[in-house]
């Protein structure tokens, strides 16, 4: 291994400039990415083992269609921290500099990404700091992660692998002596931007980030771009809004991964940089959720045709369906479908089901999408956007249950951890301690005279499935004898795992392994493993552990009732959290190192198992500085990722 900080100053000439990649074009390798969100180790065990697989212990598994992939190793997945925090940049948007209501007379508007200037006196250090603190095993009080010295440490979280374990599977409870700190994957956790960033520019950046370095600044180009510099197609599939972290950092360059949408001609937001033809990103194909059809889970409010709406629970405010996509683009979108001026055929679910309960009348979601991209011709110049989600799903598609069954869709994605870890803790206990039983949501967003199995009936039909998406999508980039490089992402696997939800994850697990399996039959149609490679990861971690009887307890009880029934470890053969006596002790991401399943001949993830990080502090105005950060034994970080697949583009 190198020393430990080695430092060089340097003068960087980047070598996935769009003038170094426009002289090669291409070579037809087509490199498939998909990321299960917050798909750790275990979540990928639950899954399996509730599929009737071997309660293994270690490794790679077998049950799921991604373990059948040859190539297997884990991935680190760290960010930086920067005043004490992991969503902070370099930037200081409080400067006296910047214009705020506060501050009036300032002169800079430093919301802008890239506006604000350098904190006062930061200057990078690389040593390892995990940083922000958590709470101990007794929940009692919070404690910093890193004990003694400076409390803020450096710059990079880093992962040491004897308190996080040497591999995804250690500890596998936290109560194994020796073999890691309980309490240090929860501490300093990254989000879905800094990683999907990292995967996607191979740079290390902040939570928040969307593929821009500590600085704000994006001057390596996403491999989204690299792909399309290198005359490949792109593709963009989510079960999740298409402009959430994962999909929305290979499209964009902001500093807040909350900036979806705004009014055109703005920029600095995910959308408007995704879609307009003189940003450099526009995917060829782009497929998700994010619809505004009753984007909020109320009441009778889905009689309305996407708009702003009075919130009926309170008349005093208004409801904005509008959250992922700003209203202006979507009629925009909407009312010219083959001409609008993004260029793109735009298909969207139907609105129907709001104001007819025959089935037969609803447009078939899945069935059109498909129909549709076999017609699109990427080598024309043709592009694809689907816009979907279920009634009363923050904008997801609809959600399946380990059982197959939809008998979630239309119901609150995050009602079981907030009402278990938080309402039913007897008056003057620690949080988390104590009798825990969630309260579940039970109300749909019915329109009048509407039952819920003709709610759930319709949402299904105007939505395509995951698998159905990630068809269409290689329906069109199929066509593009140069290849192309596509992201699938099951982003509701994260959803599922916030809300400490057993049923929910394997549901959402299993709807993700569907899609992968419908990517390797077309792998197997289509070139096979010499043209095509395959990548299965995640994001980051969240912190679940399965007992030693949760084989037994999950393939005779099933998950739902280990969801919704059973409410401590023993009982329910599985927790959240560093705490073996409390169900629901963590909603949050984990660091914990993620498991990454791959093939494909011209993938050279392997040559990377071990390597150094290398990040390079490019401040402004000064002279770029290039870091080694260790590396773990075995592992990959999610920087070798990006690299190994823009080699694979580039073979």
């Amino acid at each position: 291994m190198a020393c430990l900080f080695c430092t060089v100053s340097v003068n960087l000439v980047p070598f996935n400039t769009p003038s170094a990649l426009a002289a090669r074009s291409g070579n037809g390798v087509n490199v498939i990415l998909m990321i299960g969100d917050g798909m750790g180790w275990n979540m990928a065990r639950a899954a399996a083992v509730a599929k009737g697989a071997p309660f293994y212990k270690a490794g790679k598994g077998r049950g799921l269609s991604f373990q059948q992939l040859t190539g297997y190793t884990y991935a680190t997945t760290y960010g930086t921290t920067i005043a004490g925090s992991t969503g902070n940049s370099a930037l200081d948007a409080t400067a006296t500099t910047c214009k705020t209501t506060a501050n009036p007379t300032g002169t800079l508007d430093c919301g802008v990404t890239g506006a604000a200037p350098v904190r006062a006196g930061f200057q990078f250090n690389p040593a390892l700091n995990p940083g922000t603190p958590a709470r101990n095993l007794t929940a009692t009080a919070a404690q910093p992660c890193r004990l003694g010295g400076d409390p803020l440490g450096g710059n990079i979280v880093g992962f040491e692998p004897a308190k996080g374990g040497p591999n995804p599977w250690t500890p596998l409870t936290p109560a194994s002596p020796g073999s890691a700190d309980p309490e240090y994957i929860k501490c300093s956790y990254p989000d879905s931007a800094n990683t999907a960033s990292t995967l996607y520019t191979g740079v290390k950046s902040y939570n928040n980030a969307m593929a821009v370095d500590i600085y704000e600044r994006s001057s390596v180009k996403t491999i989204l771009q690299d792909a399309k510099a290198l005359g490949k197609s792109t593709g963009l599939v989510t079960s999740v809004p298409i402009t959430h972290a994962t999909p929305g950092a290979a499209a964009s360059s902001v500093n807040r991964r909350s900036k979806y949408d705004n009014n055109f001609p703005a920029l600095d937001n995910i959308l408007q940089e995704a879609i307009r033809e003189d940003q450099g990103y526009l995917p060829t194909v782009l497929i998700g959720g994010g619809h505004p059809l009753d984007y909020e889970n109320t009441t009778s409010a889905s009689t309305i045709v996407p708009k702003n709406i009075p919130d009926p629970k309170d008349p005093t405010k208004t409801l904005t369906a509008f959250n992922y996509i700003k209203q202006s683009t979507y009629e925009e979108l909407r009312s010219k479908p083959k001409n609008n001026r993004y260029g793109y055929r735009f298909l969207e679910r139907d609105t129907k089901v709001t104001t007819t309960n025959n089935l037969g009348a609803i447009v078939d979601g899945g069935k059109t999408l498909i129909q549709t991209a076999k017609k699109i011709n990427p080598n024309t110049g043709e592009r694809l956007l689907g816009l979907y989600g279920a009634r009363g799903q923050n904008g997801n598609i609809p959600i399946r249950g380990a059982s197959g069954d939809y008998s979630s869709t239309g119901l609150d994605n995050f009602a079981v951890y907030a009402t278990a870890s938080a309402s039913t803790a007897p008056t003057g206990s620690p949080v988390n301690n104590g009798t825990q039983i969630p309260k579940p949501d039970t109300v749909r967003p019915l329109a009048p005279g509407e039952t819920d199995s003709q709610f759930i009936a319709k949402e299904v039909k105007a939505n395509p499935t995951l698998a159905q998406m990630s068809r269409a999508a290689l329906e069109v980039l199929g066509k593009d004898k140069d290849g192309f490089w596509l992201m699938i992402e099951g982003g509701d696997v994260d959803w599922a795992a916030h809300d400490n939800n057993l049923d929910n994850l394997i549901g959402t697990m299993r709807s993700f392994d569907t899609a992968v399996s419908e990517v390797i039959k077309w792998v197997g149609r289509n070139g096979g493993w010499k043209k095509n490679v395959l990548i299965v990861t995640a994001d980051h971690d969240h912190y679940l552990t399965l007992n030693d009887n949760y084989a037994q307890l999950v393939q005779s009880k099933g998950a739902k009732d280990l969801t919704y029934n059973q409410h401590t470890p023993n009982t329910a053969g599985h927790f959240w959290g560093s705490d073996p006596a409390i169900k629901y002790g963590w909603g949050n991401h984990s660091n914990r190192m993620v498991p990454v399943y791959f093939q494909g001949g011209a993938l050279r993830l392997a040559d990377f198992v071990g390597r150094d990080v290398d990040f390079v502090d490019s401040p402004p105005g000064g002279t770029p500085k290039r870091y080694k950060i260790p590396g773990v034994p075995r592992a990959v970080d999610q920087s070798h990722i990006h690299q190994a697949m823009l080699d694979a583009l580039r073979s």
